[in-house]
């Protein structure tokens, strides 16, 4: 910290830290390794890098009042040194004068506040098991179930579903939103320390009051699962590292998903245990918190899935980053049962109240199903990998057109699509966690690591290459001479004469995304085939398309950071069918160019779980 020392500013001089309860400290280290100390204060920081003045930093956030006298006692420091610090303090707002009318907090009663919800869209209880009807009312567009996971994510998948107390799993977070139910809620302001403390946005006391009454019986399943997934991972025995514990979080999500979602005695919508929603609500806090640490660049670097990791540094990185804010709420667990649940998940401690003598009939019979929900989640990790690795391919082949177009676009229609895509470059630039090539090549390695993690876990061995190698495309010969003529004749007639080397330019690295996603689609379909056996689901009626993959984005519904799906956007300026599934890509002229209805969009950025936390799913 640095600051000149206000002359007003004395030892006689007296302040207030607003709202002492929201502050937060955290011990760190800097890039060169060198101790740190970081004060987090309602949406402000304050660092300090010298060990003389930690003393200051951690007496300021536990002295509420205080004058310039008792500041330069912290740590002997001495007038000279703490005058600078408090002015600049001052000046920041972080400390105002104490002029006998500012509290230092005013203490929260935990008070009833507003559903923060808009309303909700369904009125009776869905899910995927309803066909293909829900995703035909949802996008316009069927899909067969056999599909599902390579549209909703496996962690995802169960959050319809509604449990024997009446309420969704994925509660006010249920995806998609379009089909999110109201049920009665008590909303509270939060009393918490920390950043969550008397935040504008209130707390789920519903939901908490349903996780008290379930806890021992959700930690005793809890440790079942963790059991179950050091056999599978042995090597996670040695110590926890994000891809583990992300792996762990989302296998614990798969029980209840698995139970909803197999044909072969499905759990029907609504008899679902509320120990198992309760346990997927409080883990999916976790997945998310560690899902961000490998792919939002939002306050702090992203972390590789081999990174080692322990309780205490997930909670730090919580806090830190804001993870206990939704777009609605605040996390409504105290730190207490947060740091027992972690115990609990990581270091295999028993919870702090005990344990039941044993589980409850119904939930030890759900054991047996531990192993094949294991197998689900890493099916459901493996294709999420594979389709979300076209987002990256997307984003580099609108970069590259937007290149292309810049460097070659002399007739008026070729400047004209110049200036459509250099609007889709500056999203992708400005409001895209694919905005750089370094984010964008820090996701293919995630997703290679992912895949291949997964994949030896219910094959038995690595796949025979990574991801990014198996997903490059093949040659133009392999997939479709016609199609490709197709693609340059359609850009030379609408880049006019006199642009052939620009049309051909612009097809191939079209063509090269096409081939890419038909890799994509066909490699999805295979891993697919797996769940579709796993779950016993019927075989599919129609092949997965380039265009079903879509469907997540239009799922996650449209806002100012989505651009075009390509494939559509192309089709579209073009006057083209663009049909890509595991077998061909097929071009065709439109019998009426011009006449395609608008793309939905692709949505290439996190809209994440929260301020910070925002929905972590527009990661597309």
């Amino acid at each position: 910290m640095a600051g000149a020392p206000a002359a007003a500013i004395t030892p006689a001089s007296r302040f207030v830290l607003p709202q002492a309860r929201a502050a937060l400290l955290q011990q760190g280290r800097d890039a060169d390794g060198a101790p740190v100390l970081t004060l987090y204060h309602r949406g402000r920081e304050v660092q300090w890098d010298d060990p003389r003045q930690f003393a200051f930093g951690e007496a300021l956030a536990h002295c509420p009042r205080f004058s310039g006298a008792d500041a330069a006692g912290w740590g002997d420091l001495g007038w000279d040194a703490a005058a600078p610090m408090l002015a600049a303090l001052a000046d920041a707002g972080i400390i105002v004068p104490d002029d006998g009318t500012t509290r230092p907090e005013t203490r929260h009663d935990h008070q009833p506040m507003p559903d923060p919800l808009p309303p909700a869209p369904m009125t009776r209880p869905r899910s995927w098991m309803d066909g293909e009807s829900l995703m035909a009312e949802l996008t316009g567009q069927a899909l067969d179930l056999a599909w599902l996971e390579t549209v909703v994510p496996v962690f995802r998948t169960g959050h319809l579903f509604v449990d024997r107390d009446g309420r969704q799993v994925g509660e006010a977070n249920a995806f998609p939103a379009a089909a999110r139910l109201a049920v009665p809620t008590d909303w509270r302001g939060c009393p918490y320390t920390g950043n969550r403390y008397q935040a504008e946005k209130p707390m789920n006391a519903t939901a908490l009051k349903a996780m008290r009454r379930h806890w021992r019986q959700m930690m005793a399943l809890l440790l079942e699962v963790r059991a179950a997934y050091l056999d599978r991972f042995p090597e996670a025995k040695a110590g926890w590292t994000v891809g583990h514990v992300e792996r762990l979080a989302v296998s614990v999500l798969a029980l209840p998903s698995y139970l909803a979602l197999r044909c072969d005695a499905p759990a029907a919508n609504g008899t679902l245990h509320p120990a198992l929603s309760n346990l997927f609500r409080v883990t999916d806090g976790l997945r998310m918190v560690v899902h961000q640490m490998l792919f939002l660049p939002l306050y702090e670097p992203m972390r590789h899935p081999d990174e080692a990791v322990d309780a205490a540094a997930i909670l730090a990185y919580a806090d830190r980053n804001y993870a206990f804010h939704s777009d609605h709420g605040v996390c409504a667990g105290p730190r207490f049962m947060i740091e027992d649940f972690l115990g609990v998940i990581l270091d295999g401690t028993v919870p702090l109240g005990g344990l039941d003598a044993a589980l409850e009939p119904e939930l030890a019979a759900v054991l047996a199903d531990v192993p094949a929900a294991m197998d689900y989640a890493m099916l459901g990790l493996e294709s999420y990998a594979t389709v979300f690795a076209l987002w990256p391919a997307m984003a580099r082949c609108y970069e590259d057109l937007h290149r292309l177009l810049a460097d070659g676009a002399h007739g008026a229609a070729a400047r004209a699509m110049a200036a459509r895509f250099a609007g889709h470059f500056a999203a992708l630039s400005q409001r895209s966690f694919l905005a750089s090539e370094e984010w964008r090549a820090h996701r293919v390695a995630v997703y290679d690591d992912m895949h291949a993690r997964t994949h030896a876990a219910t094959a038995g061995c690595p796949p025979a290459r990574p991801l990014s190698a198996a997903l490059a495309p093949a040659c133009a010969a392999e997939t479709g001479a016609r199609s490709f003529d197709t693609l340059v004749s359609a850009a030379a007639a609408h880049f006019g004469p006199g642009h052939d080397r620009l049309a051909a330019a612009f097809a191939e690295t079209v063509m090269d995304f096409l081939r890419r996603g038909q890799r994509t689609v066909a490699i999805a379909s295979a891993i697919q085939a797996r769940t579709r056996a796993l779950l016993a689901r019927p075989h599919p009626r129609a092949e997965l398309t380039l265009a079903d993959l879509n469907l997540h984005n239009v799922l996650m519904g449209e806002d100012q950071r989505s651009v075009p799906f390509l494939p559509g956007e192309i089709g579209r300026l073009l006057g083209l069918d663009i049909a890509v599934d595991a077998r061909a890509i097929t071009i065709h002229p439109r019998p009426e160019a011009g006449g395609a209805p608008h793309s939905p969009g692709f949505r290439p950025g996190e809209s994440t779980c929260a301020s910070t936390t925002q929905n972590e799913e527009t990661i597309a």
